[in-house]
Order: structure tokens, then C-alpha cells, then sequence
């Protein structure tokens, strides 16, 4: 798994597949409801280290176990953040049914996760042994993969710092100056909704790509490299997504506890169901 990236380069592709011999497993599965599973701590070795609270969420979402499917990428993901340093992780795995929400892209950066005074580590632009980059720097990367259903849009590389540009802009044109109300602000929301439409004019033109089954996508986030991205069309059937956000202990400690949760944690969360299970 040495996979190099370049550091100019705000996503790659990444096959976390065993050598050749590895084979696809064939599992049947899909999924009951939306649901998501979230999990914050050090890094999850296997399927013995699983929270209980991860199979209650499967049993709840999926008509099958996910482990099979679950369990390449993760190992995948925990070689891939012990080479650049890191221990730690926030990992979410989201469960959707079939819905027409994304037939519109919704086109966006990601946002850097934890405040560079937060003591942060910097990502390395390779995956390569040796160290890390100094501890004032944060990470400004992140990795997701789909298990089932379409993998995540990306506009291809050669465009991204247009997109970005043509994103500043475009938010820059269509801000309203209002007070926000509450943290679902109105205001927000119909510009949110303004640049999306807006976005979804302007980089059609500009093309797609798409992970194949077996990769995984790396990408940027923050202002400056971040890679543009959206949800897929998810009419065709299931989805099954993971997100995985690295970061440092302390940095994933505090943003646990702004939320009035302790460190580590597990919980998972489904339509009609108002209170977290948590673990």
C-alpha cells in the first residue's frame, strides 16, 4: 500500500484492496432505513474492537452484516494514518435509502475540522514512513470510501482550481447580509440553496470522475487545496458511505466535549429514534 500523492493534488483514488489474489466479497445486502453510525477514538483493529453499539446500528439498518465489506477499508485506513502519524480518528458509516436529494449536485469544500490553534498535526502529502510534520500544523485531509451503491463526485483534478474559484465567487455573489436566528437560519438555508442551483450550472460543463469499487477516495479539504465534491445521484438503490476524519487525541477530545459527549464514543442515530445509542 504505498501509495504516493501529490502534494499539488487535492483528491486521489486509492485501491485499499489486498495484492491480486484478494477477491471482492459477495455479500447481499441492503439497506432497512437511513441511519448512521458514528464512532471517535483511537483507531478500531479489527472486528473484535468494534463497539457493540455498531452491530446494534447494523442490525437496525442493514438486512446483513456489514463486517465483510467494512473490515478491507478499515485496515486499509488504519496502515494509512499510522504511516502520516496519526492515531486517532472520527469514523462515520451512513446508511440511505434510495432518494432523488442528490440528482442535483450539491457541489462544495469541505471545511478544515479543528482551529489551527488547536495543536493539530499536518498531514504528509505522501503516504511514506518517517516524520511526521511538525505539531502546530493540523490535518487537511481526510478519507471516505462507499461500500454499497455510487461513490462520491469529484470534479477531475485538472479542473479543480477553477471550481474553487468559480465556488469563492459564486458564494461571494449570492451572500445575503442577514442576522442568523438560529442554527437553522432561513437566510442561510435559501443561500445555501441559491449556490448549489447556481454551482450545478456552472460546473457541469467541467466533468466528473468517480472512484471504482475497491477505491477509496483521499481528499483536501479547507480553502485553499480543498477537493469539490458532492453525493452522488442515489436514485438507483442503497447507499452504504464511510467518512473518516484523522485527527490528534487532544483535537478530537475537544471537539467530543463541545458537544457535551465524552472521549472515546460511539452512538448511532435513525429516523423516529430521538435520543442517541450510545456506547
Amino acid at each position: 500500500m504505498g501509495h504516493v500523492i501529490d502534494e499539488d493534488s487535492s483528491f486521489a483514488f486509492l485501491d485499499y484492496r489486498s495484492p491480486s489474489s484478494y477477491q471482492e466479497p459477495e455479500v447481499d445486502i441492503s439497506v432497512k432505513r437511513d441511519a448512521f453510525w458514528s464512532y471517535c477514538g483511537p483507531l478500531l483493529r479489527g472486528e473484535d474492537e468494534l463497539p457493540a453499539s455498531q452491530h446494534e446500528w447494523a442490525s437496525a439498518a442493514l438486512s446483513n452484516s456489514l463486517s465483510p465489506l467494512l473490515l478491507p477499508f478499515l485496515a486499509f485506513a488504519n496502515e494509512f494514518l499510522a504511516k502520516n502519524g496519526l492515531g486517532h480518528y472520527w469514523l462515520t458509516i451512513r446508511a440511505t435509502k434510495a432518494t432523488s436529494e442528490f440528482d442535483k449536485p450539491r457541489w462544495h469544500t469541505d471545511d478544515m475540522f479543528f482551529s489551527s490553534g488547536s495543536g493539530g498535526l499536518g498531514a504528509q502529502s505522501t503516504e511514506r514512513s518517517g516524520p511526521a510534520r511538525p505539531p502546530d500544523l493540523q490535518t487537511d485531509w481526510k478519507l471516505c470510501g462507499t461500500l454499497l451503491g455510487p461513490s462520491t463526485m469529484f470534479i477531475p483534478g485538472e479542473h479543480q482550481p477553477v471550481a474553487r474559484d468559480i465556488q469563492r465567487s459564486t458564494k461571494k455573489a449570492l451572500a445575503t447580509d442577514h442576522s442568523c436566528t438560529s442554527i437553522r437560519c432561513i437566510g442561510c438555508a435559501a443561500t445555501a440553496d441559491a449556490v448549489r442551483d447556481a454551482l450545478g450550472n456552472e460546473l457541469s460543463r467541467l466533468g466528473t470522475v468517480q472512484a471504482s469499487p475497491g477505491e477509496c477516495s483521499f481528499f483536501r479539504i479547507g480553502p485553499d487545496k480543498g477537493a469539490v465534491h458532492s453525493e452522488p445521484s442515489m436514485t438507483g438503490g442503497d447507499r452504504i458511505f464511510v467518512n473518516v476524519v484523522p485527527g490528534k487525541k487532544a483535537e478530537l477530545g475537544n471537539l467530543m466535549a463541545k458537544w457535551g459527549m465524552e472521549f472515546p464514543r460511539a452512538w448511532w442515530i435513525a429516523p423516529n429514534m430521538p435520543q442517541p445509542h450510545l456506547s
